[in-house]
């Protein structure tokens, strides 16, 4: 087989396997759902999922608040406030910011099943 007809081969099947960064945000939500939800972020919250929407490009991050923090009065510019300077910290997502991802937050009350308590979504004029 001549040289040529080999790093053809070679070529096509590396690009066979790439994962898009889609794809890859898609199957890194779905493994650290399974490998780690649900998982307590604190005393009174605990990450229940990560899904990925190619759709909008959103990493999305589903939580429970309990306990003394499962209220209604929670300040909504605050959490968003907070949520975007982590967002702009996180070292861990830097290539979904730098492509320009959505990040969206929902946390849903223990008390009272399916009401949820914040929806934030973080777009990249937020973070940048």
């Amino acid at each position: 087989m001549n040289k040529f007809l080999i790093l053809l081969i070679c070529t096509v099947l590396f690009l066979g396997c790439h994962e898009s960064l889609e794809e890859k945000a898609a199957r890194e939500a779905k493994e650290f759902t399974r490998r780690n939800c649900p998982m307590p972020v604190s005393e009174y919250i605990v990450n229940d999922s990560m899904t990925y929407d190619k759709g909008t490009r959103t990493i999305h991050y589903y939580y429970t608040i309990k306990g003394a923090a499962d209220t209604t009065a929670i300040n909504n510019a605050q959490a968003k406030a907070e949520l975007i300077k982590g967002v702009k910290g996180a070292t861990s997502i830097r290539t979904y910011k730098e492509n320009g991802f959505n990040f969206a937050y929902t946390y849903y009350s223990q008390k009272h099943k399916g009401k949820i308590l914040l929806d934030i979504r973080i777009t990249p004029a937020d973070y940048k």
